[in-house]
């Protein structure tokens, strides 16, 4: 316990009073002559010591009456945290999670408004001049300065609702870090007002722990939440007429089941497949809906449930780029395998509606135009050049295959530097002889749908002579087709973005046998149309800031490149030259889950969806209690729970500025010892 005033306590000195009133008593006695007194000897004995305790209780009373007159002058508190040393100036900064779970009804209204005003009554209990931070979950530039009272209160009725999800320990590092041009002798205090969601309340990433800070719980209504949690695709690349498989994993956090709810999956404005689902109480399922790829070009879809009060997270947005044609290149140099492998690959795709085969000397190569293509075939060639290579990693690395038909007479030192590049197994020599494709990877996607039966004795071409690789387990290299001895015969290899796809022989008239057998056409078609880079169907606000265009889009640079909602809003992003293409970074301009066209110089370039953030839809909170607990195991000795939130703040703002005021109770202890002593003098015989 501690005083506010504790010069008042020598006022103590005054129970000396009554103590010397009591020992030097002034009352006069008169002598009352009687004949015989003694009978009354017995009653005088008695009646002495009934006074002497009547006057102690007297005294008693009158000390306790002056003891608890002086403590409430002094005005004694329990400080609400020990630790707390008073400065002179102070720092107030305030908290108001805007993330849209404060949408939810508590008794008081809607949880964001209540936190409004609270706010408000924060700022205007603290004496003018006092200066004050708002923070919100945009953490905006301009609420990043000093505010006065008025000023506060004015940002904060503007304060609306944001898709942003933020941790707590961000806001609270984010005010004890900023440079406010603080003297050595001002106290920083930081409100946090928040419903604290179990998925932003990160006590222990608290890291400065000499800011005064105090969290105000707002308790919501129960309420239940049924929503689209993540969604994704079993194939990350997209082709025309390719069956489309996406999962939707769809989470309850309500204590109630859900039987027979459709889900529905809009493409282009169209549905495009319908589902029922049924999930128990705080459980979750992932549903799956198929469809084809009937159309080229951009594809915007939409999934969808029905669930109230929250809307925000019933629909997830996605978006890809089924590319109408296919291009496919061929580079050769002028020797006759070489020559002699393109047109094997000419024949194959020469009428090909959907793959355009185009043919380029190495020697005439305009390795600029590489990113233009989905896959390079190199043919049989016998050299590599340094510059060749550098620009075939880089187009690689962004999403394109480039498929190795090797010469079996070449340097392997050729070769090799071409596979470590990109990482794949070392030539380790040449097997001359004869050997029959045996194996085939049947459980690979590759080749999964491209035989109706598997045959036991199926007879496959024979290679007249293949290389010899080194076989490093720690690579991601798949075999794909292999020889009766073992050996490699093709594989496939993922380098960043892209592929790199194997063969052990060269295509020529030597190895005719494969080019006229069954298993060239789909394997070589297989190639091209698993050559489109994977793409990432949705993005989430506030977590993807940037995006990479392509090297293969065309770009004008003296064109500014534009960012334009389905809706019509439109602004102009960053843009950065990077090797992997013009990255374009949107900040905090993209707010509202939706489609998105990236346009440049008239022309769409890419079509990104954006989603909330679904954080906020876990929709489980920490009591007061667990708050204190989560106070305690984080050892933050200047934080405090403040659980009557609900209550006028001027009552919980006195108990934190003073603690918890005695004064009253002194005060109530005074008058009860005056009323003992009167009953004392009065009734006590």
């Amino acid at each position: 316990m501690k005083f506010l005033f504790p010069t008042f306590l020598f006022a103590l000195f005054s129970i000396a009073i009554p103590i010397i009133i009591h020992l030097f008593s002034f009352k006069r006695y008169k002598t009352v002559y009687f004949s015989d007194v003694s009978f009354l000897q017995n009653i005088k004995k008695e009646s002495k010591k009934k006074s002497r305790l009547k006057q102690l209780l007297i005294l008693l009373a009158r000390i306790l009456t002056i003891i608890f007159l002086v403590f409430a002058f002094s005005q004694p508190y329990i400080p609400l945290n020990k630790e707390i040393q008073k400065q002179p100036k102070q720092v107030v900064g305030i908290y108001i999670d805007n993330s849209f779970s404060m949408n939810a009804l508590s008794e008081q209204g809607q949880l964001l408004e209540v936190a409004r005003n609270k706010a408000a009554e924060i700022s205007l209990a603290y004496p003018a001049g006092t200066k004050f931070m708002l923070l919100t979950n945009e953490l905006s530039p301009r609420h990043q300065h000093l505010f006065n009272q008025e000023q506060i209160i004015q940002q904060i009725s503007e304060i609306e609702p944001s898709p942003k999800v933020v941790p707590l320990s961000l806001v609270y590092n984010r005010f004890a870090s900023l440079n406010t041009d603080m003297e050595n002798n001002t106290d920083r205090i930081l409100y946090l007002i928040s419903d604290f969601q179990r998925g932003i309340t990160d006590m222990d990433n608290f890291k400065d722990k000499s800011v005064f800070s105090y969290f105000l719980p707002l308790v919501p209504n129960q309420v239940a939440n049924l929503y689209i949690d993540s969604c994704w695709v079993e194939v990350p690349a997209h082709s025309l007429n390719q069956e489309e498989s996406i999962f939707v994993r769809i989470k309850n956090s309500s204590d109630q089941a859900y039987q027979n709810l459709p889900l529905t999956l809009y493409i282009n404005d169209s549905v495009k497949s319908i589902t029922n689902f049924s999930v128990e109480a705080s459980n979750e399922i992932t549903a799956n809906l198929k469809y084809n790829n009937n159309t080229g070009g951009y594809q915007l879809g939409k999934l969808e449930i029905t669930d109230y009060p929250f809307t925000h997270d019933n629909n997830w947005y996605i978006s890809y780029f089924v590319a109408p044609k296919l291009k496919a290149l061929a580079i050769y140099d002028n020797s006759p395998n070489s020559k002699e492998g393109l047109n094997y690959i000419s024949a194959l795709f020469e009428n090909d509606d959907y793959i355009q085969m185009d043919r380029m000397d190495i020697n005439s190569l305009q390795i600029s135009k590489l990113p233009e293509y989905n896959t390079i075939f190199l043919l049989n060639l016998e050299n590599f050049s340094s510059g060749f290579l550098n620009e075939l990693e880089k187009t690689v690395s962004n999403g394109v295959s480039v498929v190795l038909f090797p010469g079996l007479l070449n340097n392997p030192l050729t070769n090799n530097t071409f596979l470590s590049k990109f990482r794949g197994n070392q030539i380790t020599g040449t097997d001359t002889t004869q050997q029959e494709i045996s194996g085939i990877e049947l459980d690979n996607r590759f080749y999964r749908n491209v035989f109706k039966k598997r045959e036991k004795n199926a007879t496959f071409p024979k290679i007249k002579g293949h290389l010899k690789f080194t076989e490093n387990m720690r690579t991601a290299e798949t075999r794909l087709l292999w020889f009766q001895n073992g050996d490699k015969a093709f594989s496939w290899l993922p380098y960043k973005n892209g592929r790199v796809w194997t063969f052990a022989f060269p295509l020529n008239n030597k190895n005719e046998a494969f080019a006229r057998d069954v298993l060239f056409v789909p394997t070589l078609y297989n190639i091209v149309l698993n050559s489109l880079a994977s793409q990432q169907i949705s993005y989430t606000i506030g977590e993807n800031t940037f995006f990479n265009i392509p090297r293969n889009k065309n770009v004008d640079i003296n064109s500014p490149i534009e960012v334009t909602a389905v809706n019509g809003d439109k602004f102009i992003p960053e843009e950065k030259i990077t090797e992997q293409g013009t990255r374009i970074e949107f900040g905090d301009q993209i707010y509202k889950a939706g489609h998105y066209w990236v346009q440049n110089g008239g022309n769409q370039v890419a079509a990104l969806a954006f989603n909330y953030n679904r954080m906020e839809s876990d929709l489980r909170y920490f009591s007061a209690a667990e708050l204190k607990d989560n106070v305690e195991r984080a050892q933050l000795q200047n934080n405090m729970v403040v659980e009557h939130s609900g209550s006028n703040f001027s009552e919980v703002f006195k108990e934190i500025q003073n603690g918890r005021q005695l004064w009253k109770w002194c005060i109530l202890l005074a008058l009860f010892f005056i009323l003992a002593e009167v009953v004392i003098s009065r009734f006590m015989k």
